[in-house]
């Protein structure tokens, strides 16, 4: 098994870094912070793409160390949850890359036990959860799996981590990855709990999800949210992020009852309202 394991990895890594070892990222030293910000965003998005399209052709690409095999034939063939996990351990490890989707497929097929046993190796990987390889593939995959049963175990993470004082960032991506699955548990914790830094996380991941599954729900939670936070930037941003235009009346009135907000905040509303459909001329200004 490990002689399997150790070409699998190596065939994967050559994949990612025949794909990528010369690709150089285009100039932006001469444009705006905004337009530098844009176009860092445009080139995370399209290797993002790219590397999804390098881990489909390798998957279904004939590899001789593996007999001439593919590794789509491979691991679609292992029967034993052991033997996928073990996999799946090894690359996390070894590859220092993002588990290929075809493993992280092969175990949702072993459904509860793929997700507690994520959950159980994440658990234990907290010495430095932010750069521990084995704990970022393990949220990942935990959010990849995109089943109801990983949305609780991400959250308890999320809280766990934000005790400790770590970034959330993992966790919101994993959150954001399982998709429609998310917002009932999501929307649970928001009823019940303040709004702190973890909550503001989970109403991010609420909006960015929502926006492609529509809930009366979750406008009004945003809405709830922008009308009682004393910190409106986060609420805001969760707002521009569900895209649903009838915040704009709200903003608007904001901006017009509320003549010193701050420049960060003030321009954040503006340019949602811009974003959501409204008119946005009257509130120009210069700071």
């Amino acid at each position: 098994m490990h002689n399997l394991k150790e070409a699998l990895a190596e065939s994967y890594c050559t994949a990612i870094r025949d794909r990528f070892e010369n690709v150089t990222s285009a100039g932006t030293d001469a444009r705006s912070v905004d337009k530098q910000e844009i176009e860092l965003y445009r080139q995370l998005e399209q290797y993002q793409k790219d590397k999804e399209k390098v881990m489909e052709e390798w998957a279904n690409t004939p590899v001789e160390s593996l007999g001439s095999l593919t590794p789509s034939e491979i691991i679609n063939a292992m029967e034993e949850f052991d033997e996928v996990f073990d996999l799946f351990l090894y690359m996390a490890e070894h590859t220092d890359e993002e588990i290929p989707f075809i493993v992280t497929e092969k175990l949702k097929s072993f459904s509860g036990r793929a997700v507690s046993t994520l959950a159980d190796l994440a658990g234990t990987r907290f010495d430095d959860p932010n750069t521990d390889m084995v704990f970022i593939a393990a949220v990942s995959a935990l959010g990849r799996l995109g089943v109801a049963e990983s949305v609780r175990p991400l959250i308890d993470l999320a809280y766990k981590m934000n005790e400790k004082g770590y970034e959330l960032d993992h966790i919101e991506e994993a959150l954001k990855n399982a998709g429609s699955c998310t917002i009932e548990p999501i929307l649970g914790i928001l009823e019940e709990k303040e709004m702190g830094s973890v909550e503001k996380m989970l109403l991010y991941v609420l909006a960015s999800v929502g926006s492609n599954f529509r809930d009366d729900r979750i406008y009004t939670r945003l809405r709830t949210a922008f009308r009682t936070m004393e910190d409106k930037m986060p609420a805001v941003i969760c707002l521009k992020a569900y895209g649903d235009g009838r915040a704009v009346p709200m903003l608007r009135g904001y901006l017009e009852r509320n003549g010193d907000l701050d420049r960060a905040l003030y321009y954040e509303i503006v340019g949602t309202i811009r974003s959501l459909g409204g008119r946005t001329e009257d509130f120009l200004r210069a700071f």
